[in-house]
């Protein structure tokens, strides 16, 4: 049988013929379709739903999403396709599961959700298994590659980027576009970091934030 990358998941999920899960494993899987989202639920009652942590840390998860103050409280129902994979993606890492699936994590966000999201999957401390065309995501968050080709499962510890080393491969038009995402994000940064630097009227913060863009711009 020929899987693609969605539905070989599904058959690790479904433990079709031939895949066996450690009974130990927990999973908790992201998938497109944002099914483990109640829409009758507010933001905050998702997530919190089967995380044991206090919603002290739940409401700073949320806000290095950018989901703040009395946004919290709105209803699954009423928020935009964006956010509504924010709260998924910070219900299945704030859940008890010891394993996290993730089918393309990345859709939808913009690039703040793109660089939480990179924060809180380093800081996760179990096992994160996911497939993504993003990458740059790919190669800030992972440290093993698994390849499936002709029939043969193998294993590289490091990146991607490492893993292109490893066989020899030149730099190709992935490589431009991932130098060309780089340029766009230090492009976001200096401005988010300009646009509060004219803001702010606290003199110590703004000095702060003026030696960070000068650190950025060396």
């Amino acid at each position: 049988m020929v899987f693609g990358k969605t539905s070989l998941i599904r058959a690790i999920m479904s433990q079709e013929k031939g895949i066996n899960v450690n009974p130990s494993l927990d999973i908790a899987y992201f998938r497109q379709n944002l099914d483990n989202l109640n829409p009758d639920k507010t933001i905050i009652e998702n997530v919190a739903e089967n995380s044991i942590q206090e919603q002290t840390v739940i409401r700073n998860i949320l806000g290095n999403l950018n989901i703040r103050n009395d946004e919290i409280y709105k209803k699954v129902v009423d928020i935009s396709g964006g956010e509504k994979v924010k709260v998924s993606l910070a219900k299945i890492i704030l859940s008890n599961s010891n394993m996290l699936i993730l089918d393309e994590p990345t859709n939808f966000l913009d690039i703040e959700g793109i660089e939480a999201l990179e924060e809180m999957l380093k800081a996760y401390t179990g096992t994160v298994l996911m497939v993504s065309h993003d990458r740059k995501f790919i190669d800030d968050i992972a440290d093993n590659i698994i390849i499936i080709e002709n029939g043969d499962i193998k294993q590289y510890e490091g990146n991607y980027e490492k893993y292109l080393e490893s066989q020899n491969q030149k730099p190709n038009a992935t490589n431009q576009i991932k130098s060309s995402n780089d340029k766009l994000l230090l492009q976001f940064k200096r401005a988010k970091l300009e646009s509060e630097i004219a803001s702010t009227k606290d003199e110590k913060r703004k000095q702060e934030l003026i030696e960070e863009l000068q650190k950025m711009m060396n």
